[in-house]
């Protein structure tokens, strides 16, 4: 089993990765929107576009597939050809979706709860999740099947917790109520 020390570097370790991840991706959509709005050297452009208004933009591959679609009401995710759904919730912002169309991640707002997060994906399912309450809290987990390590903090304070065959087996500090 490894030390906490170990567990809270690799945590560190993958909380900037998520975070470099994210300022990758939000580059990318600001390059790509100055890109996409910078006047053309012609001098036959017409000028009359200020605003590419949209409800959702997908980027495909030379083979057709969908690699990024940003929208405002992104459809839920299918994984190994079943739909998965969201829930109650309706999810907009930007997916990634890997070589045959299977998505990987994404930063997105979810409504009616107003929630944010940065998620990452493998082909089985989700495996990364950072996110953020519309008014206070956030969390960073981090999981493999029933394993898991979370960072929070939230009305209930601020605390890790480890999570090994679907138990709690550490929680700094430890509280009543686990949320």
């Amino acid at each position: 089993m490894q030390t906490l020390e170990t567990r809270i570097a690799l945590l560190e370790r993958n909380n900037r990765l998520l975070g470099r991840g994210a300022a990758v991706l939000v580059s990318g959509l600001i390059a790509l929107a100055l890109w996409n709005t910078a006047p053309a050297r012609s001098e036959t452009r017409d000028m009359g576009t200020d605003v590419l208004r949209v409800r959702t933009l997908e980027i495909v591959d030379a083979q057709g597939t969908v690699r990024v679609r940003v929208g405002s009401d992104l459809p839920d995710a299918v994984i190994d050809g079943k739909t998965i759904g969201r829930g109650n919730e309706s999810v907009a912002g930007v997916m990634l979706y890997d070589g045959i169309g299977q998505e990987r991640g994404g930063y997105v707002t979810f409504e009616p709860s107003g929630n944010i997060g940065l998620t990452l994906d493998t082909r089985k399912g989700q495996v990364a999740l950072f996110a953020a309450g519309p008014d206070e809290g956030a969390t960073l987990r981090l999981w493999n099947g029933e394993d898991a390590i979370e960072m929070r903090a939230d009305t209930d304070g601020a605390r890790l917790t480890s999570v090994a065959g679907g138990a709690v087996s550490l929680q700094l500090p430890a509280i009543e109520k686990i949320g």
